[in-house]
This record gives structure tokens, C-alpha cells and sequence, in this order.
């Protein structure tokens, strides 16, 4: 149900807000962005049918739509501002977004109205701005959220109030200014609204939106979750969380865990990419109604492709029998994507509270699984989640790719504080969610590392589900758990290549990791954003090697 009207709530939103109701910006829907989009100069129209346009109030004959960008591909982080973090700056942000409103308003744009959200429980009204020769986003924004159209505006209107502002979003990808050559994304996340300037890439509008949405969740008791969910048979749901490229959404997808999967045991996934956990109602939810997955492992005529709504950054072949195709597999450039249907698999919209939570690292100093008995210490781990970032799914330095880095619960889009999801996370493991670390990356020390293949990863999920696995405590490690029957579930050989060893190298080495974990919280510490009852475990863990290292 719509909340009651709220007046612009600061400088930011009335800002954008005022810019919806200009002469040159006018309400669009989506038959008027497909026709727009389809003659806008850099898309392709292929030949390959739209899964059911129908859904969207498009003719039965519309087709896939590729837009291709230019050098940037991918996320620009570096482009953010926080309104909240501003400071002495803020005078000077407001007159950038004011002149750069001035200027959008001077070309023809459009206002799109779109619902975040597809449960009752959390539904929240968004519109997108956006000019008209960027009507190809904002119809892959409508796709991956959800249209102003029946029966989603029905189910809006019987949904739980939430005292909040409507979700605003403007882009304009043709801003330019000389002291932000990345482009810049402005946040006012307590009103609910981000202007995205200069920037292309389809994911801003996306991440963007979503950024809100956790945001409003959070303030209403529930955890943010950038991850996947899903359950197995009448299991409890487990929950994955990473960064793209971790396996976040192999895992959650996977239909039958490469074949270890038995008949009875049918995988329901409720999304792979966002969701949000109700503490008051005991209740998990989906935010988005569609897919935006990657399409590096999709091949040429892949079945799968059926099930596309729209692509981005993907490359094209013209057939000798005139059709115009979509090559995959990252042919074109690195993070090629698509918007597709959860009709490719059995889903529903929600699910209760997930029984497991696993964080999903790229550590070389863990093995493939570990199970964490401590609640502030599951905090800790996640907190300073560990991994690598996927080639080309962000715009940074490729140098950067190599190095390992730490996004506290492999959330990259977070603009609340980050005690908040810690605190929101632990009242989650306080109910009796339990949870794990699956390294889906490599063991050991540089230049000896062994591979921790896929099907292992989802064999472990499977017995973590079956609760199969017998757990012994990890010495060196004070508050983890590893395997002690891993030789008979996971093959004869898995002690032998992922058993945590007292190898004083090997020690120094995940000491080091763990110093690393904690300077990155005490870090946080300094504003205001950790509290040291997170921080202890793994220090306590740490002194424990010490002690082994170099005994008094």
C-alpha cells in the first residue's frame, strides 16, 4: 500500500525530485522505452524471441535487446559519494548536482515508475529518470525490477506500509566534468534517492536501486544480503554470501550440486543475488523478480538463452540466413551480461529465515570448509569477508584484481554504517543460524596451492544440508571447526590435500591472514563503525599462534 505523501526530506532529494516535474521529462511505459530502444543508435535488435513479452504488455514478437558499452564495462565504485560522509564538501556537491539537473532538464528525458520488491512484506515504489536516448536501461531496469503494471500493482497495494520516501534514481550518462572523470554517483541514502552522472554501465542503475532498498530494510529490522538463497528439499534455506565470481551464483543455481543431489531432494532457489531477511517476522525475501547473471559460461545456442529478457555487453553474429545472433562467453569484453527469467529453474519469492549461512571466501589460508561455533567471531569472518575480485565486473586497476581484498559480507554497494549489518547479523546467528566459510579458491602457501574444483564446493554444500559432515576442532584456530570425516564424504585423498597442517610456515601464513582481518576492523573502529566484541575472537585466535610459533 502507497505510504502517505512525504515532502522532500533534504536538499539532495528535492533536488531530484523537483527535476521529475520539468517540461522536458514526461511519464514513459515500456512499449514506448521498446520502441525508443530499438532505434537508439548503439543497441542491436537481434532475432532471438524475448522470453514472454507478454508479462511486460509488449508484442509477442519482441526481441532480444543488446546494448554494448564502451571502455568501462563494469561497476565504478570510485565514482561514490555519501551524502553522510561529506563533510566541509556538501555546499559544493549541491551546486554540482543542481548545475548537472539544470543540464539533464534541458534534453527530453523520461520518468519511469517501477516497484523494488516482489513479496508483501517488503515492496517499496521507485521511479527511474533517466533522458530518452538511455531508454534501453531503463527498460532493462523495469525488466530487472519490476514494471508499474498489473498483477504486481495489485500485490503493491495490499503490501506492509513502510514509513519511507519513494526510491529515486536519476542517470544521466552523458555528464561529463573535469574533476570526475570516472563519473559520480551522489547518495542521500536516509531519503532514499542517488543521482547517477556519467556513467553508462547498466549495474549503477541497478546496484544503485538496490543500495536503497537493503538500506530501508535495514532500518526496519532486517539483514542486507547481497548473496544467494535457496532450499533444498524441506531442509532448512541456506544462504551464500560473495562477491560476483566466488560461486554465488553456481551454488545457489545449481539444480542438482553436479549430480550428488538425490531425486527427493529438489532445490527451490528464492534469488541468487539479493534478498533480505525479516528478524521480526522470521521471514526471507526476494528484492528482485529477475536475474542479471553473467554470461561467460553461456555458449552459442545455449538453452538457457531462452529465458533472456535483454543483454548487455555481449558480442553478435549475423547468420547466413540473416539472423542476428548473441555470442557469449565473454567474446566481446570481460562481464558480459543478461536479464533473464527464474523460470529456468523452481523458485518461489520467499522462504523463512536460512537455517545456514556461509560466507564464501577466496582465502588460501582456509581450507574448503569450516564451521564457526562462535557468534561474534561468525561475525568477524564476515565482516572481513576475504576474496578476490571477478575480472571486469568492476572498473579498477587490473593490478588490483590480483590482490586479495576484504568487503565485509561481500557487499561492495553498502552506504549504511557498517556496525549496522553487524549487529543485524548477529541477532541472526542468535536465533540458531548457524554458520560456515567455504573457500571456493585454492589451499595452501604461494606456489603450492591446490584447487578447490566446483563439484567440490557443491558436494560440501550438499552434506552441509544432509548434516553429514562430524566436526573436530580447529587448534589453531580457536573457535572453528573442520571436517573429520572428510575422507569418507568428500574422497580419500581430502585430508591429505586440505587438512590445515602445524607446518610453521604454513601457521605464519594464516597468522598473517588473520592480522589482516583484524587491522581491516580496527580500522573501522576509529568512526565509530566496530566494536571491539567483534574483533576479540580473532584476536584471541591469533595470540593462540603466537603462542605456537613462539612458545615462552
Amino acid at each position: 500500500m502507497a505510504s502517505a505523501h512525504k515532502l522532500p526530506g533534504s536538499p539532495w532529494r528535492a533536488i531530484i525530485e523537483s527535476a521529475m516535474y520539468a517540461n522536458s521529462v514526461k511519464k514513459t511505459n515500456l512499449n514506448e522505452l521498446y520502441e525508443y530502444s530499438i532505434k537508439q543508435p548503439e543497441v542491436v535488435v537481434t532475432t532471438e524471441p524475448m522470453y514472454k513479452p507478454e508479462m511486460f504488455g509488449l508484442p509477442s514478437n519482441s526481441k532480444v535487446l543488446v546494448s554494448n558499452d564502451g571502455r568501462i564495462v563494469g561497476r565504478t565504485a570510485k565514482a561514490r559519494r555519501l551524502v553522510r560522509e561529506m563533510g566541509k564538501d556538501k555546499d559544493t556537491y549541491l551546486a554540482i548536482l543542481r548545475e548537472a539537473i539544470y543540464n539533464f532538464n534541458k534534453k527530453p528525458s523520461f520518468v519511469l515508475e517501477g516497484i523494488v520488491g516482489v513479496h508483501p512484506d517488503f515492496m517499496m515504489k521507485a521511479y527511474l529518470i533517466s533522458p530518452q536516448t538511455d531508454a534501453k536501461n531503463m527498460l532493462d531496469w523495469a525488466f530487472n525490477f519490476t514494471p508499474w503494471l498489473k498483477p504486481w500493482t495489485d500485490t503493491y497495494a495490499k503490501s506492509r506500509v513502510l514509513d519511507e520516501p519513494d526510491i529515486m534514481v536519476l542517470s544521466d550518462q552523458d555528464w561529463s566534468h573535469p574533476d570526475f572523470p570516472d563519473g559520480l554517483i551522489i547518495v542521500d541514502e536516509m531519503q532514499n534517492c542517488i543521482a547517477i552522472l556519467g556513467l553508462r554501465y547498466f549495474g549503477e542503475r541497478k546496484k544503485a536501486t538496490l543500495t536503497l532498498a537493503w538500506t530501508i530494510g535495514v532500518r526496519h529490522n532486517m539483514v542486507a544480503c547481497h548473496g544467494g538463497i535457496k532450499k533444498i528439499g524441506n531442509s532448512t534455506p541456506i544462504a551464500v554470501f560473495g562477491l560476483s565470481g566466488s560461486g554465488k551464483s553456481s551454488i545457489t543455481n545449481s539444480h542438482d550440486h553436479e549430480g550428488t543431489l538425490r531425486a527427493d531432494e529438489v532445490v527451490t532457489v528464492i534469488h541468487d543475488d539479493a534478498f533480505l531477511i525479516d528478524l521480526d517476522s522470521n521471514f526471507s525475501v526476494a528484492i528482485e523478480p529477475s536475474l542479471f547473471d553473467k554470461t561467460d559460461a553461456v555458449k552459442y545456442n545455449d538453452p538457457v538463452s531462452k529465458y533472456f529478457y535483454s543483454a548487455q555487453n555481449v558480442a553478435i553474429t549475423k547468420q547466413p540466413d540473416g539472423q542476428v545472433k548473441i555470442v557469449c562467453e565473454d567474446a566481446r569484453n570481460n562481464n558480459g551480461r543478461c536479464i533473464k527469467s527464474r523460470d529456468m529453474f523452481n523458485y518461489t519469492d520467499h522462504c523463512e529465515r536460512p537455517g545456514k549461512v556461509i560466507w564464501l571466501q577466496k582465502d588460501p589460508s582456509l581450507p574448503p570448509i569450516t564451521k564457526i561455533k562462535n557468534n561474534w567471531l561468525a561475525v568477524a569472518m564476515g565482516a572481513s569477508l576475504s576474496t578476490m575480485r571477478a575480472k571486469g565486473v568492476e572498473n579498477v586497476d587490473p593490478k588490483e584484481l590480483e590482490k586479495l581484498v576484504i568487503e565485509p559480507f561481500a557487499n561492495p554497494f553498502r552506504v549504511f554504517p557498517l556496525i549496522w549489518d553487524c549487529q543485524q547479523f548477529y541477532k541472526l546467528f542468535q536465533t540458531g543460524t548457524e554458520c560456515y566459510i567455504m573457500n571456493t579458491y585454492a589451499f595452501g602457501l604461494a606456489g603450492s596451492l591446490i584447487d578447490i574444483p566446483k563439484n567440490l564446493s557443491l558436494s560440501i554444500v550438499t552434506e552441509l544440508m544432509r548434516a553429514t559432515i562430524e566436526w573436530r576442532d580447529w587448534k589453531a584456530f580457536p573457535g572453528l571447526a573442520v571436517p573429520k570425516n572428510g575422507k569418507e564424504l568428500f574422497g580419500q585423498d581430502f585430508d591429505k590435500k586440505y587438512k590445515p597442517t602445524r607446518d610453521e610456515k604454513y601457521l605464519a601464513y594464516l597468522r598473517n591472514r588473520m592480522q589482516d582481518r583484524i587491522n581491516f576492523l580496527s580500522n573501522k573502529r576509529e568512526g565509530g563503525d566496530m566494536d571491539s566484541a567483534i574483533i576479540d575472537p580473532i584476536v584471541a585466535a591469533r595470540s593462540v599462534i603466537d603462542h605456537i610459533l613462539s612458545p615462552l
